[in-house]
């Protein structure tokens, strides 16, 4: 089966350099969060300055990659430092190496769910961060019709009568579990984002034809997506068991 989507194996710092520059309309990802998670190749245990130094690197060549009205999506969460188990804000991180490399901050949107593991030392987690930066901060895409969501009371819509409230920068979508992944044959992933989410992001953030980039594809959700929505897809991995995880989950997810 054909389909609009380019799948890279490799370090995402080097195969970004391959793209031609401002081509992509809209970048979405989650990095690894340097928590000693399996990746395949990649080594998820490194010093918070390593890891800052990726990211970074990530943000700049994102950068040359998309439109002058482009829009980068980056899910990231606070997590447990190594030794001490103090908590690291990356959320926070993150924002000033999107500042440094040319990037404005539009939304820090909270993603919300409910399966998740208890902690017993501390409150337990139920949300990680989106945030949505942009190119140029008086210039970018934003499609809120094809996002708005449906009325539930006549009182709503008297309020608002344009057809669908506006979402707001608090999300909810439970996590994919692990019954899903073992129907897709991709249990051994550690993180997989939920479809709707990655729907509502590219629907608001780009138009049919448009590149979509994802620097960290893992299991290929941005792709299926993607896809769907006719837009055309980039994905890069460093672990070459992702490509054909991608290329069976785009055969059997695509309505033809």
């Amino acid at each position: 089966m054909k389909n609009n989507q380019q799948i890279l194996i490799g370090d995402c710092r080097q195969k970004l350099k391959e793209i031609k520059k401002e081509t992509v309309s809209l970048a979405v990802t989650s990095p690894p969060y340097n928590i000693n998670k399996k990746y395949g190749k990649y080594n998820d245990n490194v010093s918070l300055n390593e890891w800052k130094e990726l990211i970074k690197e990530v943000f700049l060549l994102t950068h040359k990659c998309l439109k002058k009205d482009g829009s980068f999506f980056l899910n990231i969460s606070p997590v447990p430092e190594k030794k001490t188990k103090e908590i690291i804000p990356l959320d926070a991180i993150c924002y000033f190496l999107g500042k440094e490399t040319g990037f404005y901050l539009r939304n820090s949107i909270i993603w919300h769910f409910n399966n998740m593991q208890n902690c017993s030392k501390r409150l337990s987690g139920r949300w990680e961060k989106i945030l949505w930066f942009v190119k140029d901060i008086d210039n970018y895409v934003f499609n809120l019709e094809d996002i708005r969501i449906p009325y539930i009371t006549k009182n709503d819509k008297r309020l608002n009568p344009d057809g669908g409230r506006n979402p707001t920068d608090v999300w909810y979508f439970d996590r994919v579990n692990n019954m899903t992944k073992n129907k897709l044959d991709i249990a051994d992933i550690p993180t997989m984002y939920p479809k709707p989410m990655i729907e509502r992001i590219i629907k608001m953030s780009s138009k049919k034809g448009d590149i979509i980039l994802d620097p960290f594809v893992g299991s290929g959700t941005t792709l299926i997506v993607a896809e769907t929505l006719n837009r055309k897809g980039i994905g890069i991995d460093i672990d070459k068991k992702y490509k054909k995880i991608i290329e069976k989950r785009l055969l059997n997810e695509i309505k033809t």
